[in-house]
């Protein structure tokens, strides 16, 4: 089976002053900006919501990965798995190798869209390295639309106490309202279905 990686992060709400000022806070380095869109598929029925994943399709300029998700742990990470992909449509074979499996036969559907401009910084401290990435984003699903602006702050290197060092020190020159709902829950949450993923 194909062992995942742990995603462990802190994700804030945030206005357009709040996101100047936590960039603004940073020490100097390379700013990212780029479009993506991601497109999120599941059953019809929603089986790997219901069995705690959520995949999805993200085109970034040529460049598209498939990513599937697990439900956050106990300790507010969560196991990914991510391959290139040369379609905007998933290659379900890949999940063989997951324990978000599919039987053979069954259908992915396109169920809603995300598309966000991201800004990338990669920050290092306190002896971690750390991806601060804000997202002014558009969730689109069931013909319902949400536009939101999202901090997130990824640990890539180095111990997880340094995540929360770092959101109270911008808490200090922003206000950042923590929250757990995904953008995958927030498409399920247009769809009716619920924001749990």
């Amino acid at each position: 089976m194909t062992t995942p990686s742990r995603e462990i992060e802190l994700k804030f709400l945030l206005d357009a002053d709040a996101a100047a000022a936590v960039l603004a806070a940073l020490p100097p380095g390379e700013t990212v900006v780029a479009d993506m869109v991601a497109i999120y598929f599941d059953t019809s029925d929603h089986r790997l919501r219901r069995n705690g994943f959520g995949l999805r399709v993200r085109r970034t300029g040529e460049s598209r990965i498939q990513t599937l998700k697990a439900a956050l742990g106990d300790d507010g990470g969560r196991d990914e798995w991510e391959w290139p992909v040369e379609a905007d449509t998933p290659d379900v074979a890949l999940l063989a190798t997951t324990p978000a499996a599919l039987p053979a036969g069954v259908a992915l559907v396109p169920l809603f869209t995300v598309t966000s401009r991201r800004t990338l910084r990669m920050v290092e401290t306190d002896g971690a390295l750390i991806e601060l990435v804000i997202d002014d984003a558009r969730v689109e699903a069931g013909g319902r639309r949400e536009t939101f602006l999202e901090l997130e702050l990824e640990l890539k290197a180095g111990e997880a106490a340094a995540l929360t060092t770092l959101a109270a020190r911008l808490s200090r020159v922003a206000a950042l309202t923590p929250t757990d709902l995904s953008k995958a829950g927030r498409g399920f949450r247009l769809l009716g279905a619920g924001s749990q993923i």
